[in-house]
C-alpha cells in the first residue's frame, strides 16, 4: 500500500468521476460518433486510433511516474489468456450489434 491508497466509497466516487470525465472528453472529441468509428475501420480517419494511443501513453507515463516517486506499488497479476479472448469476443459482438 502506498501513500495514495484510496479505499471504500472514495474509491468508487473517484472511479465514477474519472469515467464521466473520460466519457465527456470522448464525446467532445466526437470519437463516439458512428461516422468516426466506421472511418477508423476503413482506415480513412485515424482520430480514434490517435485517441487510443494517447490514452495508453498517458496511462503508462502516469502509472510509472507514480511508481518511481514511490507513491504507489504495482500488483501485477498473471495473464489469463482465456479471459482476455472472451472479453475481446464480447466486445466485438457488442460492436457488431450496435452497427459499427
Amino acid at each position: 500500500m502506498g501513500p495514495l491508497e484510496i479505499t471504500g466509497t472514495a474509491r468508487l466516487l473517484l472511479g465514477l468521476g474519472t469515467g464521466i470525465l473520460f466519457g465527456f472528453i470522448l464525446q467532445k472529441g466526437q470519437v463516439t460518433k458512428y461516422q468516426k468509428i466506421v472511418a477508423f475501420f476503413r482506415l480513412t480517419d485515424l482520430t480514434v486510433l490517435k485517441v487510443m494511443i494517447g490514452g495508453i501513453l498517458a496511462g503508462m507515463v502516469g502509472v510509472y511516474l507514480l511508481y518511481d516517486l514511490g507513491l504507489v506499488r504495482l500488483h501485477i497479476k498473471p495473464t489469463l489468456l482465456g479471459a482476455n479472448v472472451l472479453g475481446g469476443l464480447i466486445f466485438g459482438v457488442g460492436m457488431l450489434l450496435l452497427g459499427f
